[in-house]
């Protein structure tokens, strides 16, 4: 996906996340020059009709919201690429984090972050509802927040057409279900408040590092929220102010008339300087209901600090001069043996071991003087497999020597294997580099219950956790046995090991192997030489039906250090001779056309026809011109056969 232009206009650079809905990418605006998100459909929604009416009307509704604690949308659009249609929206780019990360980071977060984040979340809130916009997923994963502490909500308007679409308790779908509340568990009308439940949790987990619901399944989760009552934030967190204990609980009340009236209402509350630390009196709880500008009942009676009475001033009490001295003597005992004290239990600053590997952590820990606990692993996409998530202590504050720290060990990013039970080859393929899995060796056995062609079984079971860019080895049926009549459809080939073969000596031996020629992608490489092959779409000794395409890698050598220092190769103009594989029709045209640095197609530099007899053990040559480096895509008769590269040799 990298390097593609969509809508002539963005260049796609990195994928930055995966979400239930689509794919983000971080791109390029070629023509604002400007750094952009690009979130692109998955396929499973391409083909609704009635879903994409529905993405496009919400999008477009968001693409109305302007305010800055909201990621900007900027653009909604199409494109198609070999043969699939994709639809994409264009936001704003926050380089930071999710407020989920940073909570993970800092477990429990000061009063006045609190109080900050939940305004700026609270205002975001506000200018959506005013805009009859319902978020239906706020959650601390869609809350980015930037170097500066500035917090944007993302995927407005968003969620409401993901739920529709699929209503299910599923962690992917109705958001996470940590957050939905009770009305959107139970599947009733969402209205403003659902929102307000939602930020109640997030304020929650600020405060306490934990969700207020938790369950080994997410129908338990959401029948906790329709029926169960959470314990107060302030028991898990002592230093949590009451103000925020008694906003936070509000927000969580089952019954959304009980909540605040509004996302203004709530900014409000959380502005207010004063709380009220007695309990409302029986007559004061009556005169706030009573009173005309009140527009719900509350706990906190906010009144302004009394004053003081003025003292009388009082002559000055001169002491005997013994007392002062005994006074003197009295402190200064007390710094000596606190001094003492202090002398034994000595602060010192824990160093930093984020990211460092669980072993020099622990070296570095205990070289301090500290005890270390790594018994807490979690799963991370930032943090490579075996290194420190977060530490606790932070890193740089003062404990006591001999103290733990506990330290969270990265398990890698892990993905669940999908049930490829009854695909087909191809779709298992999809299906697997869905989730950042590989299709590792396919073995083909009899079977009188699985129709020939199809998978029955799986080297890794479904819904197992493994790390990303693991191999899943597939069995597929060739029917039952003794119905076996074996025809040039379901002839088998074993598909050879291409790496390090030069890029024709790998044509030559996929052919010779009684399968086809797939694209030929090129890349830089300091391990593989120059025009040898890096990789192959299949992995070597698979058993494959014959004529399945085969995709190869070819190395361009190493990167040179500089463009200044460039090689003048690219420019030297040959005549390349491309060895094809002749297609089961007594004439075809062959076109062969120039390719961008895009991949968009330019110039036609060879269009003739040709005719079966003219091959040689099933293939032809065709003589083109061009600049070494020139990429080409060659069509038979109008039919894309592969993509290429003009080399020497």
């Amino acid at each position: 996906m990298e390097n593609l232009l969509l809508g002539n206009r963005y260049k796609i650079l990195s994928q930055v996340g995966v979400g239930g809905m689509a794919k983000v990418y971080k791109a390029h605006d070629e023509l604002l020059d400007r750094i952009v998100a690009v979130k692109i459909l998955k396929d499973q929604y391409v083909e609704d009709s009635e879903f994409l009416k529905k993405f496009n009307n919400e999008a477009q509704s968001a693409a109305k919201l302007s305010h800055v604690n909201i990621v900007n949308v900027f653009d909604i659009g199409e494109d198609f690429l070999d043969g699939k249609r994709l639809y994409y929206i264009v936001m704003e780019y926050i380089e930071g984090k999710t407020l989920k990360e940073y909570i993970d980071e800092n477990k429990v977060l000061s009063n006045e972050d609190i109080e900050d984040f939940s305004i700026q979340i609270a205002q975001a809130l506000k200018c959506a509802h005013s805009s009859n916009i319902i978020h239906r997923d706020i959650k601390p994963q869609n809350i980015l927040i930037d170097k500066y502490s500035l917090l944007k909500v993302t995927d407005f308007g968003i969620a409401r057409i993901a739920s529709n679409a699929t209503i299910t308790y599923t962690n992917s779908i109705l958001g996470t279900v940590h957050y939905i509340s009770p009305e959107q568990a139970k599947g009733k009308f969402v209205d403003e408040k659902s929102d307000l439940y939602s930020l109640g949790v997030v304020m929650y987990e600020m405060a306490t590092g934990k969700v207020p619901f938790d369950s080994d399944n997410s129908v338990g989760i959401a029948i906790m929220h329709i029926q169960d009552q959470p314990v107060e934030p302030k028991e898990l967190n002592p230093n949590l102010s009451d103000k925020l204990n008694h906003i936070i609980m509000k927000l969580l009340s089952k019954n959304p008339a009980d909540r605040y009236l509004s996302a203004a209402d709530l900014v409000d509350s959380l502005e207010s300087p004063y709380q009220n630390t007695k309990k409302t009196t029986i007559k004061e709880t009556r005169k706030i209901d009573n009173a005309k500008d009140s527009s719900e009942k509350s706990v906190y009676v906010q009144q302004k600090p009394e004053e003081e009475p003025k003292k009388e001033k009082k002559k000055k009490n001169k002491k005997p001069l013994a007392i002062i001295l005994i006074i003197l003597l009295l402190a200064l005992s007390g710094f000596l043996i606190k001094a003492s004290i202090d002398k034994g239990n000595s602060l010192i600053t824990v160093p930093t071991v984020t990211s460092l590997s669980k072993e020099d952590a622990m070296n570095e820990l205990r070289k301090a003087g500290f005890r270390v606990n790594a018994s807490e692993h979690k799963e991370s996409a930032d943090v490579p497999k075996g290194n420190v998530i977060s530490q606790s202590p932070k890193a740089n504050s003062k404990a006591k020597k001999g103290d733990i720290v506990d330290i969270i060990i990265s398990d890698g990013m892990l993905v669940e294997v999908p049930n490829l039970k009854g695909m087909q080859v191809s779709e298992a393929k999809e299906a697997l580099t869905e989730v950042g899995l590989n299709l590792g060796t396919s073995s083909y056995e009899y079977s009188d219950e699985v129709e020939k062609g199809q998978i029955f079984d799986q080297s890794i079971k479904s819904g197992k956790k493994v790390e990303v860019e693991e191999s899943v080895d597939i069995f597929i049926s060739r029917g039952p046995e003794e119905n076996d009549e074996v025809s040039e459809e379901y002839e088998f080939a074993l598909v050879p090991d291409l790496t390090g073969y030069s890029q024709n000596d790998a044509i030559d031996l996929i052919q010779s192997s009684d399968l086809k020629v797939g694209n030929i992608d090129f890349e830089y490489s300091d391990n593989v030489g120059e025009n040898q092959v890096i990789s192959q779409s299949i992995t070597a000794s698979t058993e494959v039906k014959k004529g399945t395409s085969i995709d190869i890698t070819v190395s361009k050598g190493k990167k040179q250090q500089s463009e200044g220092n460039k090689s003048d190769t690219n420019s030297e103009r040959i005549n390349a001779i491309f060895r094809l594989q002749v297609p089961d029709k007594e004439q075809f045209e062959v076109k062969i056309i120039k390719l961008d640095e895009n991949g968009n197609e330019t110039d036609v530099i060879y269009d003739q026809v040709h005719s079966k007899s003219e091959a040689v053990n099933g293939n032809i040559n065709v003589n083109v011109e061009g600049n070494v480096g020139d990429k080409v895509m060659v069509y038979y008769d109008d039919e894309a056969i592969g993509r290429y590269e003009i080399t020497k040799g």
